[in-house]
């Protein structure tokens, strides 16, 4: 009995456990409902209509750049995207064979494509990252029928920025590329939340300036899917809003007939309308191709670019010593503080002495040096005394008003990389104590450092486009405009919503008279002296030559305007190393100029065949 009573109490116990297990269990049930529907209601509910409903975003088209005549500068055509999260992919080994299959490239190019934005850090850990782009219909269709076996991987129909000019264009349009976490994290602090992981956006040029004026707005669909990924029914769409149109200053024309004139040759032109400012062809050598942005851009393509520098916009960041073409500038220095005129005549036997130190000129001028002949033939002798005369000090304050060692003020991105708004260099007593600040016995400006600044030469330096501004100034009578590129804004039906009004930054305090002088000085350069290779019939062209001294070769420059009696487009073109401005840089100016008053069709325009080492 005893025993049977024994087990009995056992069974009870263990029944009596089994009870209160289930009991927790049960508990535990309860509060894990409970904490699912309401303490986290809101948020699965949320979730499981995120997972049930999609929104499928079609970017806007970017807007189209036009030139002065209407002609497209750049694009957007619409196009299929293949992308794919790299850290998914790469934990699916057969999904990256699959797609290379499809691809049709190898494991290492995958692999280099997946790795290059998070090298550059151009998209954030888990964002979607371009494999390729411009991919056929076929090759869509082949990713949606394997869908399911390729994790992380999506096509997109994007529309892609096309150049059609290419190289010709591409220091003054820019590049696209992907937007950088940097500059994601920029948008989003300003308010601009449209940006996502793996957009492209301006990275330099008139794309970056003009950013949210390019930028469209996004629209896309919302659509409800079943379990499978399949759309069920579209709940709502969204249109996109294009870019708007800008209309810009360049001439196609003149553009490329600067760009194959210089050829292969280093260096830079800039051209400009003499009455607004307006920037009608700006081009730097070597270039690039824009266009190899938009796509996949190739580790060999980059590394050249890289090797050439092809990336900077010699025409408006690069400073050089001016020259000879700095020479117009000392003429009306020294005709307004009346320390020559048109009769001040020197000697020139190929130097001169200035205490034990020996300035050389170009060659022998002989006797009777007229104010004239001086600049026409470029005597450097006549403009040592002139700038002896003048002092340092009076002649950086003529040559600031030409805007010479100033930022021009024009819309790309960076001009200066200075507080000061300097780009280049006018020295004087001042600047030099500012300059020197830290070695006090090279404060001081000597008179010996003045004759070399006298020729554009010393400390002087300046950038191509603040040289066509200052010619420009020669040509119109002492107006300095503020240069600019974006004519005008308009809205997809070709309706104008602003335009540019020109601006005068500087007025150079000289006579008509002075200017006249200095203007009939540089078409007898033209006529009878060093720049004879832009003398085109029918047209009265104005010029001024220039060689600068640098480290190896010297710098070839020319500086012209035309047509003389009516002033309309001012050009600088550089040449690195060129050695002479009127072998090297003047051709260039007379391209422009034969195209642009008609003398020649761009497509007569051939290139130079010349190697010159660059820069």
């Amino acid at each position: 009995m005893a025993s049977r009573s024994e087990d009995r109490k056992l069974q009870l116990a263990r029944i009596n456990a089994f009870a209160i297990v289930v009991s927790v269990l049960f508990l535990i049930l309860l509060a894990r409902l409970w904490y699912l529907q309401v303490a986290l209601g809101d948020e699965l509910m949320q979730a499981s209509e995120s997972n049930r409903i999609k929104l499928l975003r079609a970017r806007a088209p970017r807007g189209t750049l036009l030139d002065r005549k209407g002609r497209v500068i750049a694009t957007s055509r619409p196009q299929f995207v293949v992308l794919a999260v790299p850290d998914v992919l790469n934990e699916h080994e057969r999904a990256m064979r699959i797609l290379c299959d499809i691809l049709k490239i190898t494991p290492d190019e995958l692999s280099d494509r997946l790795e290059t934005s998070v090298r550059k850090g151009e998209s954030r850990p888990g964002a979607p990252v371009r494999v390729e782009v411009d991919v056929p219909l076929m090759t869509v269709a082949r990713i949606g029928e394997l869908r399911m076996e390729l994790p992380g991987v999506s096509v997109e129909l994007d529309n892609l920025r096309n150049y059609p000019d290419g190289q010709a264009v591409a220091h003054v349009v820019g590049y696209l590329g992907e937007i950088s976490e940097e500059r994601l994290a920029e948008a989003e602090k300003e308010g601009k939340n449209d940006y996502r992981p793996g957009d492209y956006v301006g990275k330099s040029g008139l794309e970056r300036e003009y950013e949210d004026l390019l930028r469209g707005t996004d629209g896309g669909k919302q659509i409800e899917v079943n379990a499978m990924g399949r759309v069920v029914r579209i709940l709502g769409e969204k249109r996109s809003v294009p870019g708007k149109t800008l209309k810009l200053t360049l001439d196609r024309d003149l553009q490329v007939a600067a760009e194959r004139s210089l050829g292969n040759q280093t260096g830079a032109v800039a051209a400009i309308d003499v009455n607004t400012g307006k920037v009608l062809a700006m081009v730097s050598k070597p270039s690039y191709d824009p266009n190899i942005f938009v796509k996949r851009i190739k580790r060999s393509d980059w590394d050249k670019i890289t090797r050439e520098r092809a990336l900077q916009n010699r025409s408006v960041y690069n400073v050089y010593p001016p020259g000879s073409t700095f020479k117009p500038i000392m003429a009306i220095a020294g005709l307004v503080y009346n320390v020559c005129n048109e009769h001040t005549t020197v000697s020139c036997p190929g130097s001169f002495y200035f205490g034990r130190h020996r300035f050389g000129c170009w060659k022998v001028h002989g006797g009777g040096v007229t104010f004239k002949r001086a600049i026409a033939e470029s005597c450097d002798v006549w403009f040592y005394r002139l700038s002896l005369r003048l002092g340092i000090d009076r002649m950086a304050r003529v040559a600031k008003q030409f805007g010479i060692g100033q930022a021009t003020g024009i819309d790309l991105p960076y001009e200066s990389r200075y507080d000061d708004n300097h780009v280049g260099t006018m020295p004087s007593t001042q600047w030099k104590k500012k300059r020197f600040k830290s070695t006090p016995s090279q404060q001081k400006w000597y008179p010996g450092e003045t004759p070399s600044c006298g020729i554009g030469q010393g400390y002087v330096e300046t950038s191509p486009l603040q040289m066509a501004l200052a010619i420009a100034a020669v040509a119109n009578k002492g107006k300095v405009y503020k240069p600019y590129l974006l004519d005008e804004v308009l809205d997809r039906n070709g309706k104008i919503i602003s335009r540019t009004k020109p601006i005068v930054m500087h007025q150079v305090d000289a006579s008509p008279e002075n200017f006249e002088m200095v203007r009939q000085a540089m078409r007898a350069t033209v006529t009878e002296g060093t720049g004879r290779v832009c003398n085109i019939p029918g047209i009265t062209v104005a010029g001024k030559t220039g060689s600068a001294e640098n480290r190896g070769a010297a710098h070839a420059w020319f500086v012209c305007f035309a047509p003389v009696e009516k002033p309309r487009i001012a050009i600088a073109c550089i040449v690195e190393h060129g050695r002479h401005g009127a072998t090297a840089a003047a051709p260039v100016c007379r391209a422009i100029m034969d195209v642009y008053f008609g003398k020649k069709k761009v497509g007569e325009i051939g290139q130079k065949k010349v190697f010159v080492s660059g820069d």
